[in-house]
């Protein structure tokens, strides 16, 4: 203890420590939709984030091997608010994009112009902030582009104006269009922006294009940094205010002696040194009528006022808006101005909208985004690409678009943490056996979470099992294989579809979890049923059910009372407990909990106080368990023997009997 003097001093000891439990219900999967941030692990919470961001299932996007992962995560969003989610697209998609350009013109009254162009090859953000560098004399101001790559946001459109208020200063309305089938164009987004980084609204918060985009568009992002960490060339010299009034503004409008005063300005850093305006001052009357002109010399006590000219070479001292007709006119901006209101300025460099890029009625386009090589030329996709790409997201091996051309390509590899990204289901969505490979691989590697494979589309059990045999080879409890595909009503396309199996599972094993335990099984009439096939590839009957039982194949079966998910194996061969799904789903789940409260005790004495610690509150969560009926008994040892401390360790031994399911009921009739 610190102190030595008299006095009372307080410690709070937290003796109320316990072992949390973890989410049981967190899904992975990977798929193929032509809209939505790619290359990226996104987490989804509702069918409705899914559907706005990603679009609405489709099975005739991609077909029947590519298309149903948008299918499996819906219906397993409609039970549990938790999915990890990767849309895929290779190294060469490219963005959709308009950049807004200021071409410098010495010529120009008004120092240039405002041009619209488009970039070829946009294929990662990294080539998005390199084609924001000046080349020549065009100097890029931003670049608008979608959240994800692909031909979809072709079919975007925007259209920028000026504010309807003309006291407020590059304040524009940005409104973002989308094509309809119909052919019209619809706006779907509005937002007032600035691109001056400072820019704020009347509440204080930043109406900066970036921020506004980044927090509140789901289609559209702007870029105007470039890879320093400067701001636009086109931002410098068509946008940004190099000062402002400080003072009490004065204007003189007088043909030959327009200037600007501001009695605690010094002009003389905004003067011009040569022949050439280098600066433009932009005035404003108290009702927001507007002059500017070009400044040449500073002049009167301390330079606090400046000459004013109407053209670049300043030979014209006079306002812009000055013309023989605009001295006499009483509707002319030149006349109404009113130089005894309040004034106000700023300096800048050129005097520019960014809306006059966007004079037509009609939104300007996005353009140039594709999918790259997943299509081809003639518009047919390329399934080899689709089942690399596929299995590369569940390998942690997918290329980011954040970072492709660059000389060390970065990874979509979160699937690989699991110290800060957590799931606790994989699904397989129909894919080629490559894929099913990798989620398995993904399955063992964490160690954490269970992969839920179909077994292919088969039509019938022999096929089934020859699959089984020579393609599906997998030995570890770490994945599940299903069968049957079955015929469902398509409510997004209208149609009957085949369906790989795990559009039912999808839904089965989390709704499972919500009126029972992840220790249940997801199988059986009670938590097994499904109600909505309409016809099966085919029907196992007993002895049938027999040799896929033997080769661990869980299969769909028709009784008379409807269909069931009459299974749930693991694809472990030998018999053990860890045969069954559900208790390799316990096992994990407590060793998820019991690995996250450990931790806590790492650097604390390694005596019978903290072994006790441990060994209590592991104690309360395995019994919170065992009434649950998730375990018949278990045991518990904590402690260190002299070797373990000298190592500085300490052993945890954990012996689990889960309750096991019953697969056979022996009803026996003995009659005397």
């Amino acid at each position: 203890m610190a102190n030595v003097s008299p006095g009372v001093y307080t410690k709070i000891i937290d003796l109320s420590a316990f072992v949390q439990a973890v989410p049981s219900t967190i899904g992975f999967l990977a798929g193929l939709t032509h809209k939505g941030r790619d290359n990226e692990l996104i987490f989804l919470g509702s069918r409705a984030e899914l559907i706005s961001e990603f679009g609405e299932p489709n099975i005739t996007d991609f077909g029947k091997s590519y298309g149903q992962g948008p299918y499996i995560a819906y219906n397993f969003l409609g039970e549990s608010g938790a999915l990890y989610w990767i849309r895929c697209l290779p190294d060469d998609a490219a963005y959709a994009n308009l950049r807004i350009d200021f071409t410098v013109d010495s010529t120009s009254a008004t120092g240039g112009s405002i041009q619209l162009r488009y970039v070829t090859g946009l294929n990662d953000d990294q080539e998005v902030v390199s084609n924001l560098e000046t080349s020549g004399s065009v100097q890029p101001v931003c670049m608008l582009r979608p959240i994800g790559r692909g031909d979809y946001y072709n079919a975007l459109g925007v259209r920028i104006t000026e504010s309807s208020n003309p006291t407020l200063d590059g304040i524009y309305v940005l409104d973002i269009y989308e094509k309809q089938s119909d052919d019209d164009e619809v706006i779907i987004e509005s937002f007032e922006v600035s691109f001056d980084p400072n820019a704020v609204d009347s509440a204080g918060d930043s109406i900066f294009i970036e921020y506004i985009l980044r927090t509140y568009s789901s289609v559209l992002r702007a870029n105007m940094v470039l890879t320093n960490d400067e701001y636009t060339d086109g931002y410098k010299t068509a946008v940004k205010s190099y000062d402002k009034e400080i003072g009490t503004v004065t204007v003189t409008k007088a043909v030959g002696t327009a200037a600007i005063k501001d009695n605690k300005q010094d002009f003389s850093e905004w003067q011009a040194t040569a022949g050439t305006g280098d600066y433009v001052v932009i005035a404003k009357d108290g009702k927001g009528n507007e002059m500017w002109g070009w400044m040449g010399a500073a002049f009167g006590s301390d330079s606090e006022e400046i000459r004013v000219y109407k053209d670049k070479n300043l030979t014209d001292q006079n306002w812009s808006a000055y013309s023989a007709a605009d001295a006499t006119s009483t509707t002319s901006v030149y006349t109404l101005f009113d130089i005894n209101s309040t004034v106000t300025y700023q300096i800048k460099k050129a005097k520019i909208s960014i809306a006059d890029g966007f004079s037509s009625s009609e939104p300007a386009p996005l353009k140039k985004g594709t999918e790259g090589s997943l299509w081809s030329d003639s518009g047919i996709l390329d399934t080899s690409v689709a089942e690399n790409l596929l299995e590369q997201a569940y390998s942690g091996i997918l290329s980011s678009r954040y970072n492709i051309s660059g000389s060390d390509t970065e990874y979509v590899d979160q699937v690989l943490d699991t110290e800060n990204i957590y799931f606790s289901l994989v699904f397989d969505a129909g894919y080629p056996t490559d894929v099913k490979t990798a989620i398995s691989t993904l399955c063992t590697t964490r160690k954490d979470c269970v992969g839920i494979l179909d077994n292919g589309d088969n039509v019938s059990v022999s096929a089934a099992l020859t699959k089984r045999t020579t393609s599906h080879t997998y030995n570890n409890y770490y994945v599940s294989l299903y069968e049957q595909y079955t015929k469902v009503s398509d409510a997004f396309t209208g149609q009957d579809v085949w369906f790989s199996p795990m559009y039912h599972m999808s839904y089965l094993l989390p709704r499972n979890d919500n009126v029972a335990e992840l220790w249940f099984a997801a199988a059986g009439f009670n938590r097994g049923a499904i109600d909505n096939i309409k016809q099966g590839r085919y029907n196992p009957r007993l002895g049938q059910r027999d040799q896929m039982y033997l080769k661990q194949l869980n299969p769909i079966v028709k009784f008379s009372t409807g269909w069931v998910a009459w299974g749930q194996l693991t694809a472990q061969a030998k018999a053990s407990a860890l045969q069954d799904l559900n208790i390799v789903r316990l096992v994990l789940y407590c060793k998820r909990a019991l690995e996250q409260f450990c931790r806590f005790f790492i650097f604390e004495q390694n005596d019978p106080i903290t072994w006790g610690q441990v060994g209590g509150a592991i104690t309360e969560f395995l019994e919170v368990i065992k009434n649950k009926r998730g375990l018949d008994s278990y045991s518990i040892d904590v402690g260190a023997t002299d070797y373990e401390k000298k190592t500085k360790t300490f052993h945890v031994n954990i012996t689990l009997q889960p309750t096991r399911v019953v697969e056979k009921i022996e009803l026996n009739f003995f009659i005397k």
